[in-house]
């Protein structure tokens, strides 16, 4: 980035530090100075392709290549009008071509390719569609907010936990302090017990207030967070639980995997015992058998891999195709 240099006043980051391009829908970038010199009304010409700008329009360049800023600045610009939502399509099929439509648009429009006839085909679907357009801005302004809110939730939740692990940090240190005090004043006052009493009894009170803490940090963690879940948030603990569908719904029946091998049935085990097929696969050991291996499992495996497909023929395959 420090080669970035203004194309009208040649200014670089060298020379300025503090340079900043701003760029618009056109994809050339101007520096801040050249930006006020030349757009003293709220439009002008841009220098380089004398296309009409809006002063507004103008944003910090965000990345190296200016070609990069265009397409950002188009596609969002596409977007707006092309909002459908994959459920507004009957079938997959259609969402893509759609979703490669907005490629189309996009690349014409940054490359300058039928630039005009592009943007009459853009005003053309805005019209036909408005109604929709408006409702899809609604529903994604809607999850956007939903989003937001979650964050925001989140975000509270986060320094409610910071605070309340701070007040339980500081009482823990108080609690140190002072079992500490106590110790040292037990083991110079205390004439009754040992020095080895003393020393566990405390590790019983440190044990048995260890303990405590815990369970209250849990519940004061659960009241925290509770409370920002009961204030109307996102969150589903606190809240009501949704009614349950109870919906009479057919049981489920278990029904066995027919597989077409194109080739001879695999032999069952007593057949695979019988005829010598398991002569030559390797005994499971009682390790390999914990782990899962089965000899037999692999002789079949393997037999299926060799009958599969020896029935196949391509001639009554490409008739029944047909």
């Amino acid at each position: 980035m420090d080669e970035l240099s203004c194309p009208r006043c040649r200014m670089t980051k060298y020379r300025n530090p503090s340079l900043k391009l701003l760029i618009n829908t056109c994809g050339h970038a101007l520096c801040e100075a050249c930006v006020e010199l030349t757009f003293t009304r709220e439009s002008g010409a841009c220098p380089d392709c004398g296309r009409t700008l809006r002063k507004n329009g103008f944003r910090i360049q965000m990345f190296e290549d200016t070609k990069v800023d265009k397409e950002v600045d188009i596609r969002k610009a596409v977007l707006k009008i092309y909002n459908k939502l994959e459920s507004d399509f009957s079938n997959l099929n259609d969402f893509n071509d759609y979703l490669e439509e907005i490629e189309e648009i996009v690349f014409n429009l940054e490359s300058g390719i039928n630039e005009k006839q592009t943007r009459e085909r853009m005003a053309q679907y805005k019209q036909d569609n408005e109604s929709l357009i408006r409702k899809n801005q609604a529903f994604l302004h809607q999850q956007r907010s939903m989003f937001k809110e979650e964050l925001e939730r989140e975000e509270r939740e986060k320094q409610v936990r910071a605070i309340v692990q701070g007040q339980i940090d500081q009482e823990n240190e108080s609690t140190r302090k002072r079992n500490h005090e106590e110790l040292i004043n037990d083991l110079s006052t205390n004439t009754s017990m040992s020095s080895h009493e003393v020393l566990e009894k405390h590790k019983r009170l440190k044990l048995n207030e260890e303990q405590s803490r815990i369970v209250q940090e849990s519940v004061q963690e659960r009241i925290a967070v509770g409370g920002f879940n009961m204030a109307g948030s996102l969150a589903t603990a606190g809240s009501v639980a949704p009614p349950i569908d109870e919906t009479p719904s057919e049981a489920y029946e278990f029904r066995p995997i027919v597989v077409d091998l194109t080739g001879p049935d695999v032999p069952n085990k007593q057949h695979l015992l019988n005829f010598g097929y398991m002569d030559h696969v390797r005994e499971a050991t009682s390790r390999d058998v914990g782990g899962g291996y089965s000899s037999l499992l692999t002789c079949k495996k393997a037999l299926n891999e060799a009958f599969s497909g020896l029935f196949f023929n391509s001639a009554s395959l490409a008739s029944h195709v047909m």
